[in-house]
């Protein structure tokens, strides 16, 4: 049917942001011609690897021309990977680092071997920016990480942390979110009733997602509340994705401070497959999209002078 199948198997589809790459995705295949299948693990590697294996082993005539995958867990899939290109299958890892890829791109010329994803150091470069806007004169700031399993968490913290030296802000206090609004209300309304329960002070809460600065929102004013101290509700949260519906409205109605626009890898995917398997031209190792604040850096300055 048409120019083939391909695949995209995400970690979590109910992660709004892999919703977005899956939409983009699906539209780019309609657009060369192409098949869609597609898998979600919610989050669980076992899940993903025999999703994998089931689009491998199919018949030939009816197999995946190349997997569009978002690891669960990074590096967990090398000889999943191995398996798939010897079966003359793509593969794309999507928003994670693959420490196997050289070795699959030399022996495999002709595949479509590459990662495709945000630049995760320059979304944590941006927060950095963006907290030095909001705390000009320094501060204290409790960082919410998703997971520092994954690749993309650790890039982040690493470009904030680089973003933010000499500026008199403190970041050094973290708690791992999970990437769940649930879990960042959990962890960091326990950690805000610890904390400001006595003199300490924040200033400022930053998150590695939308969802998570949701919870850390909603902790914020559950313990401005309990303590009767209204002031601890009105401390500025930022997040990542920005989504037009969801992080950005955030931004727009107050909720959010501020976001970063993480652009979506799921059509640069499909194009990278189509450039190698429908045109035959080679395709690179990487390509690295550009986040964007959100707001503007000017704009996000003249609300906080």
């Amino acid at each position: 049917m048409g120019n083939g199948t391909i695949s995209v198997f995400l970690a979590d589809e109910s992660n709004e942001h892999q919703e977005l790459v899956l939409a983009d995705a699906r539209r780019a295949a309609e657009n060369a011609g192409l098949t869609l299948e597609t898998g979600s693990a919610d989050n669980q590697i076992t899940v993903q690897i025999r999703q994998v294996y089931a689009a491998i082993n199919k018949d030939p005539a009816r197999r995946t021309r190349a997997i569009l995958i978002m690891p669960v867990r990074d590096n967990s899939l090398n000889r999943v990977a191995s398996d798939a290109v010897k079966a003359g299958i793509g593969w794309v890892c999507l928003h994670r680092k693959m420490d196997y890829l050289d070795e699959l791109r030399q022996s495999f010329p002709n595949l479509p071997l590459a990662t495709v994803g945000p630049d995760q150091m320059e979304v944590g470069r941006i927060q950095a920016r963006q907290f030095r806007t909001i705390l000009p004169k320094g501060g204290h700031v409790l960082y919410v990480k998703g997971n520092l399993a994954n690749s993309s968490s650790q890039l982040r913290l690493s470009g904030l942390m680089e973003g933010l030296q000499g500026s008199g802000i403190d970041a050094g206090d973290t708690l791992s979110g999970n990437w769940t609004t649930e879990d960042a209300e959990r962890v960091v309304e326990g950690w805000l009733r610890m904390v400001l329960s006595g003199s300490s002070r924040l200033d400022l809460i930053g998150c590695q997602n939308d969802a998570m600065a949701v919870g850390a929102r909603n902790a914020l004013e559950s313990v401005a509340s309990y303590l009767r101290r209204p002031e601890i509700a009105r401390i500025p949260v930022t997040g990542v994705d920005g989504l037009p519906g969801r992080g950005q409205k955030l931004v727009n109605d107050g909720t959010l401070a501020a976001t970063v626009i993480v652009p979506s890898s799921g059509s640069p995917a499909v194009q990278l497959v189509v450039q190698a398997l429908l045109k035959k031209e080679q395709t690179p190792r990487e390509i690295s999209l550009q986040p964007l604040s959100y707001p503007d850096e000017p704009t996000l300055a003249a609300r906080f002078k």
